[in-house]
């Protein structure tokens, strides 16, 4: 078995388009509409996805007969991974990572919920700087033969350690980079997403409210 596990919006349904050689179609979300990276499933967290039943899952991937990649919102920790083949891991642990994540995540769907935009002025910033401490929790490493540990970050960048374990440059990877053009806009440190992050990580650590100046 092979399994890629990802937070979601950190590129599980592009890894498994790049590994399995196959080009989907992009879902009304913003994110990669591919059969295989749903195929293992079995939930997800409006943060990260630590707390599942470890026996549902495999049951789960027990019924699927491919040798494709498949995805999973699972972190991989509590795993028999002696039992796979391979599991790419999809990390947050970086800052950059999760900043990433959050904006991915304002962009693709926050920004056009219907029951995000009806709300206005005050209320949307709070709204969204609360949403935000979802994204602060990491997605973390796991240390085992079978894992291969990728930043989110080195994904969106194309950075070699990325660009090496797919190996191809495909229409898939330049089909996702415009879609989320956002990502590589030069003021993307600066913007409101970003700065609703860094607000959340500001009341996160101090354990009060933000306070405007």
């Amino acid at each position: 078995m092979k399994l890629v596990c990802f937070p979601h919006y950190t590129c599980g349904g592009l890894l498994c388009d790049l590994l399995n050689q196959k080009i989907s179609k992009t879902g009304k979300n913003g994110g990669v509409n591919n059969t295989q990276h749903n195929l293992a499933k079995i939930g997800d967290s409006d943060s990260v996805f630590y707390n599942y039943d470890v026996d549902q899952l495999m049951q789960r991937l027990a019924t699927v007969k491919t040798q494709d990649w498949l995805g999973t919102h699972c972190w991989p920790g509590p795993l028999p991974l002696d039992k796979f083949d391979q599991i790419i891991n999809i990390t947050t642990a970086t800052h950059r990572s999760r900043l990433y994540r959050w904006v991915r995540a304002y962009h693709l769907y926050y920004s056009h919920s219907v029951p995000w935009l009806s709300q206005h002025e005050q209320l949307r910033v709070d709204k969204e700087r609360e949403t935000a401490k979802n994204y602060l929790a990491a997605f973390d490493p796991v240390y085992h033969p079978q894992v291969i540990n990728i930043e989110f970050s080195e994904i969106v960048e194309q950075q070699l350690s990325f660009m090496s374990l797919v190996n191809c440059h495909s229409d898939a990877l330049v089909q996702w980079r415009s879609t989320n053009s956002f990502l590589y806009d030069q003021d993307l440190w600066s913007s409101t997403a970003a700065v609703r992050f860094h607000e959340a990580e500001l009341e996160t650590q101090l354990a009060t409210r933000y306070v405007y100046q």
